[in-house]
């Protein structure tokens, strides 16, 4: 049986759920009958970890995160041409930019590659401006009649896309980002302590760990106003917040203005996450909009409680007084009263079998199925 040639396309490799996912399908589900490649743009923090692991790596100059409208063209010639080298029976983008380009660029190549998306969470939401909104939904829907596949991560956004009609069921898949399980039990051995005194922290610091981008998506303002609120009632706790971004002088500026510089503390993008989760007491993320965080999923397996704001697939995981706390999103004196329960909640239920899907083992054993299902080329 001839090899099946699977290209990956995503815009950036940022350290984040979505690329981590993709980066790890790219590794291994390269074995007969499928050979996978990989497309991305330059300058993300998982570039070096991307040219070590993975052999069919290509770097395309001009795909970027931004809008502009001549890296665009660029981007989308140079995506179509190596495409054509590559001659691959699929392409499945992941990301907003990389989506767009990627399946334009596929589409525009006579008898060209079967199309997968997947959806790792809608640029669109409640309560974003009418016009904004109604501009992501259209691009959406004619993106969608150029895609083979939608694959989606959360079950919220397959209802979501099929209700505004996007894209009707059958072009649907539900496959969850799946992540490499650790649980406590993993770390006991782990010495907190030491953890603690490492990161400059007393021994007595309740934790509130946040990983997530300083972007407008995962809202970290919201979170550093609720910082003000918790930290007055328990002075002994101390925000870690994992994670670059564009708000980053934004965040240091509201931390100091709100008197937080003992109580927040911005670390950048980290290596040790699992063990800044066996670490920490709870695990928060303001998003206004989501998929499904990845980063919630392992806090969970870690039997870390959640309180998180209900956006996107938040909800198929975190179970409002069982594993943490659901927040309504924009509310961050309930998030802040949220954290705060469960910083004093002892009796969490954690069912890891609740959290089956979410094994990375399963997303690539489903990923495989669906591959090899497709005949050949349009």
């Amino acid at each position: 049986m001839a090899n099946k040639k699977i290209a990956f396309i995503i815009t950036k490799l940022e350290l984040g759920g979505a690329q981590k996912s993709v980066l790890y399908s790219v590794r291994n589900l390269n074995r007969p009958p499928i050979k996978t490649y990989l497309l991305c743009g330059k300058g993300g923090y998982l570039d070096k970890e991307a040219k070590k692991n993975v052999k069919g790596l290509f770097f395309i100059p001009d795909l970027v995160r931004e809008i502009s409208p001549l890296k665009d063209l660029k981007a989308f010639l140079q995506i179509r041409k190596r495409l054509k080298n590559i001659k691959p029976d699929i392409v499945h983008t992941n990301s907003s930019k990389a989506g767009i380009l990627g399946r334009l660029a596929a589409a525009s190549i006579i008898k060209g590659p079967k199309i997968v998306h997947t959806v790792h969470g809608f640029s669109f939401y409640e309560g974003q401006k009418p016009l904004k909104k109604y501009f992501y939904v259209t691009a959406e829907k004619l993106l969608a009649k150029v895609t083979d596949k939608l694959i989606f991560v959360s079950r919220e956004d397959m209802d979501t896309a099929l209700k505004l009609k996007i894209t009707k069921a059958a072009q649907c898949t539900l496959i969850r980002a799946g992540v490499e399980v650790r649980t406590k039990q993993d770390f006991k051995d782990f010495d907190k302590a030491a953890k603690l005194r490492e990161l400059g922290l007393k021994e007595n610091a309740k934790i509130i760990l946040c990983t997530a981008n300083l972007k407008p998506q995962k809202n970290p303002l919201d979170m550093i106003k609720a910082a003000e609120i918790v930290c007055k009632k328990e002075p002994s706790c101390v925000y870690l917040y994992t994670g670059t971004g564009p708000l980053k002088q934004a965040a240091q500026k509201l931390i100091s203005r709100r008197k937080l510089k003992n109580n927040f503390k911005l670390l950048g993008h980290r290596k040790d996450i699992s063990e800044l989760l066996a670490a920490a007491d709870v695990f928060s993320l303001s998003s206004l909009w989501e998929g499904l965080p990845m980063a919630l999923v392992e806090a969970l397996f870690m039997s870390v409680p959640g309180v998180c704001y209900d956006s996107g697939g938040i909800r198929e995981v975190l179970k409002s007084g069982k594993n943490g706390f659901l927040t309504p999103r924009g509310n961050y004196k309930k998030l802040a009263e949220n954290q705060l329960k469960a910083l004093n909640k002892k009796d969490f239920a954690f069912r890891p079998e609740d959290l089956e899907d979410f094994d990375i083992k399963n997303m690539i054993k489903k990923q495989r199925e669906l591959y090899l299902s497709f005949g050949g080329g349009k």
